[in-house]
């Protein structure tokens, strides 16, 4: 310590120049990295002479969006050699429909692309109509007291809903209002409506609520299932002849 007091200035030199060199040899790491080739090594030698052309892009975007189920297609992007596409389905879009869009995207590239690049397909939905409920709830699965019922996302900000409403019967309602709060005891059924470009959809979740003392912790249920299908990613291995389909979780 007594060295480091007498030497002030040079310590602080020896610090700045370890936290420079270590700084740069992070910044190597990261962009050379440890074989001293690029970040992608010879994995896109040749990609010069397979280009995916801003045509190939737009047909992709234009075949998908047709689809009447289909909201959104970003337009297709390379990282590295995958192409990658992300669609955004309506909520009463099915799987088995959904998964066929890839035949859009593997059918405007040639041959050669087919053989040289991967293709990753997203496939999600916002699913829009879907109500969640909050309150304390007795180890019975009963509402002690008020519950809250809203829809899971902000439906004004959301760049799909076109319209929406929430009421306590199961007559489509466009009221633009987003929750609703249960104060009477009783069993409640609370239903939700939306709209997109594509069509309507219709939810409904169900509340019983005894009011009680009894041991009770906040809970919130929603209508979203455990089993959904979406989100899903499709991934085409260059050369193959098919995708294969994986859950995203």
């Amino acid at each position: 310590m007594n060295y480091i007091k007498k030497h002030k200035l040079s310590a602080f030199v020896i610090l700045v120049y370890i936290i420079v060199v270590g700084f740069a040899f992070f910044i190597y790491k990261l962009f050379i990295g440890s074989s001293g080739l690029p970040v992608y090594g010879d994995r896109l030698d040749g990609i010069e002479n397979v280009p995916i052309t801003e045509e190939q892009k737009e047909n992709i975007v234009n075949n998908i969006s047709q689809k009447d189920f289909v909201l959104k297609v970003t337009k297709p992007y390379l990282k590295g050699k995958i192409l990658k596409v992300i669609v955004y389905v309506a909520d009463n879009a099915d799987m088995m429909a959904s998964k066929q869009l890839d035949s859009l995207v593997t059918g405007a590239l040639d041959a050669d692309q087919i053989a040289f690049y991967d293709v990753e397909l997203f496939l999600t939905k916002n699913y829009n109509c879907t109500l969640e409920a909050t309150g304390k709830m007795d180890e019975d699965g009963n509402f002690v007291g008020d519950v809250d019922v809203k829809f899971l996302d902000d439906l004004s900000e959301s760049e799909f809903a076109t319209d929406y409403g929430i009421s306590t019967t199961d007559a489509v309602t466009y009221n633009k209002e987003q929750s609703i709060k249960i104060t009477e005891d009783g069993e409640h059924i609370i239903y939700g409506f939306t709209k997109d470009k594509i069509g309507e959809s219709k939810c409904s979740i169900k509340i019983v609520k005894k009011t009680s003392e009894a041991a009770a912790k906040e809970t919130t249920i929603n209508t979203v299932s455990v089993d959904r299908n979406f989100p899903t990613i499709g991934y085409f291995k260059a050369g193959s002849n098919q995708f294969v389909w994986a859950k995203t979780w």
